[in-house]
């Protein structure tokens, strides 16, 4: 066998080989990760739509990322701004009542509306300092068709608290300050819907003991009185206006009264201790002003955004679905976010202390 005839590279053409290769190392090492935001919400198939309105298309017109995860609270802003590092949640939701408190305890950047142009869209009612309510929802009473008839179905929390006419466990939201169970339990005991705050938390809890405590099912979550319901184990619950819709989706037979609801919201929100704060402001001034994908959101979900322009673009049905249509006036009420904040401590307390008493 031939031996293998060595040829030496020249000092020259070895010096540039390496260079391209060092360069090409550098340039490698050199180039700019994907940004990614990271945001924390209520999970569930409602993060599905928000990726396919808002996150899908953001990322694909301007290159960053956009998670979206789970367990939002006031907690979790909390544990953000203490850390002592950058927060790993840019962008929190959070209810009406913890968006005043993180405010109050400087856990939250200021809204960059250089950014966050509302141009017109947005009305101020909705623009905070520190938030705007992207999804406006209903608090409502529900029921499964299969064992409640529309027509036979409560068309007032007081009969929806009539254990005679309506036999059976109700299931309600054991969050007092999202679930609007104090409010509700005032409207059946004969509280005008204008008159509700400040709220008689002694009057609702005797309410809420005239209901009985052994024809309640306390959930925690969104989507426990709607798994309750489909099964059968409930008739009656109260949830979110979006959930019955969704589940509808998929095969349920449920509904739900407009009448008499909650119309609450979620503010958006972005970290003091986020690093990433102006792509944070830049895919909220995405969500908020983006017309197409704001009605597509809307036709999804039935919860409405502050977007002016998007409204034009959702068809009549639709429109009449949401907590901001005009038919619903004088038939719901607007959460009182300044009671709740001002009020939170004491009125979950005692309801707590209801609970354990029995």
């Amino acid at each position: 066998m031939a031996a293998k005839t060595f040829i030496p590279m020249r000092r020259r053409a070895l010096l540039g080989a390496g260079a391209a290769a060092l360069g090409g190392l550098a340039a490698g090492r050199g180039q700019a990760q994907p940004v990614t935001i990271n945001v924390a919400a209520y999970g569930g198939v409602i993060n599905e739509y928000l990726m396919k309105t808002f996150g899908v298309p953001f990322e694909r017109e301007t290159g960053i990322k956009v998670n979206f995860g789970t367990n939002a609270s006031l907690a979790l802003a909390r544990l953000q701004a203490s850390s002592g590092g950058p927060a790993q949640w840019d962008i929190i939701v959070m209810s009406g009542s913890e968006y005043a408190s993180a405010v109050e305890q400087n856990l939250l950047a200021p809204y960059d509306y250089a950014v966050v142009d509302p141009h017109g869209r947005i009305p101020a009612a909705y623009r905070q300092s520190h938030g705007v309510k992207l999804s406006l929802y209903l608090f409502s009473m529900c029921w499964d068709k299969r064992q409640i008839p529309d027509e036979q179905a409560p068309k007032t929390p007081a009969e929806f608290w009539d254990t005679e006419r309506f036999k059976g466990k109700r299931s309600l939201y054991s969050n007092v300050v999202d679930g609007s169970v104090l409010e509700m339990a005032l409207l059946a005991d004969g509280v005008a819907l204008d008159k509700l705050y400040p709220l008689d938390v002694d009057r609702a809890l005797r309410s809420l003991e005239r209901l009985g405590r052994q024809n309640v099912i306390w959930h925690t979550t969104n989507q426990e009185p709607i798994q309750q319901l489909t099964s059968g184990a409930v008739s009656l619950a109260t949830a979110f206006n979006g959930r019955v819709i969704l589940a509808n989706r998929s095969g349920a037979q449920l509904n739900y009264r407009p009448a008499y609801s909650a119309v609450s919201g979620s503010p958006y929100t972005v970290s003091r201790a986020s690093a990433k704060k102006a792509e944070a402001f830049r895919f909220l001034s995405y969500m908020l002003t983006n017309p197409e994908a704001g009605a597509e959101y809307m036709q999804l979900t039935r919860y409405a955004l502050p977007n002016t322009e998007a409204l034009k673009l959702v068809p009549q049905a639709v429109l009449d679905e949401l907590p901001t249509s005009p038919s619903l006036q004088d038939k719901v009420f607007l959460k009182s976010d300044a009671w709740w904040s001002a009020n939170i401590a004491s009125a979950t307390r005692k309801f707590r202390e209801w609970q354990l008493g029995g």
